[in-house]
């Protein structure tokens, strides 16, 4: 007979790894990672989880500043390998398919030979997508949508795949919802679209929301910030309004999750 511990050094790779695949944040925002991890592993205990950040800036950034080093996607799945994984699910926890999927996640996915690779897509990969995140962020807009406006902050995509699913979202929200508005950090649709829209419904209050995993860095400078150049900023040149900030990312509403977690279980079916 072989001995009993081959047994169990054997058992944990027969299950496929799942690689959760996140920007990331430099700030107190990372616990929403943690809280997702908690979630994957509810519905997923039968899996190793490992995570990759597939921002460069990021990861520097942390390493020097807090000496917390962070793998990238790369680094991630060969660790695994290495470890006797033969295949791997990875969930990624961007918004839409853009850059970042296409050249950090879809890319480096294909560049370990030898490994069964099955890829979980972002939060907006399909018109059901939109429908779902739809509902559950619709929970956290004001009761009141006739005096107070609601600005979604997303972060914008340069590749048209992830800039279509944004203007797709906006039109949405449009189409069901008075007065909310979705704008992007860089690119479409134009954050100043957004800042005109809440001009022309002229409310009382104007309550700002991250459209992110993390409410990180963009949250705390870029929306909520004092300087002029601050979405708050910007739309209290038009009027002294009533503004509320959100400060807590998709990642914490279970809605949001059920959505990924989904996407990780198709992956998980196809491996």
């Amino acid at each position: 007979a072989s001995a009993p511990w081959t047994v169990s050094a054997a058992a944990p790779t027969a299950n496929p790894a799942i690689v959760l695949a996140a920007f990331g944040t430099t700030t107190a925002a990372f616990e929403t990672y943690d809280h997702f991890e908690q979630k994957v592993r509810e519905r997923f205990p039968e899996h190793e989880i490992r995570w990759a950040f597939t921002s460069r800036k990021v990861r520097q950034k942390l390493a020097k500043e807090k000496g917390k080093q962070l793998n990238d996607l790369g680094t991630t799945l060969r660790e695994l390998q290495a470890a006797g994984y033969s295949r791997v699910a990875i969930q990624s926890l961007h918004i839409v398919p853009g850059e970042e999927w296409d050249k950090k996640v879809v890319q480096i996915s294909r560049e370990i030979p030898g490994l069964k690779v099955a890829l979980g897509k972002p939060l907006l990969s399909s018109t059901e997508d939109q429908e779902r995140v739809l509902q559950t962020v619709a929970r956290t807009f004001p009761q009141d949508l006739q005096t107070t406006a609601v600005v979604l902050m997303a972060h914008g995509s340069p590749v048209p795949e992830g800039e279509q699913a944004y203007i797709a979202f906006d039109r949405l929200l449009r189409s069901r919802y008075r007065n909310v508005f979705l704008g992007a950090v860089e690119h479409k649709p134009a954050k100043e679209e957004a800042f005109e829209a809440v001009k022309k419904a002229n409310p009382a209050a104007v309550v700002l929301m991250p459209f992110m995993f993390v409410a990180g860095e963009h949250v705390a400078k870029d929306m909520l910030g004092d300087d002029p150049e601050s979405w708050k900023s910007q739309i209290l040149k038009q009027k002294a309004y009533r503004i509320e900030g959100i400060t807590r990312g998709l990642g914490y509403q279970d809605g949001i999750i059920a959505v990924y977690l989904d996407h990780l279980a198709q992956a998980l079916k196809s491996l």
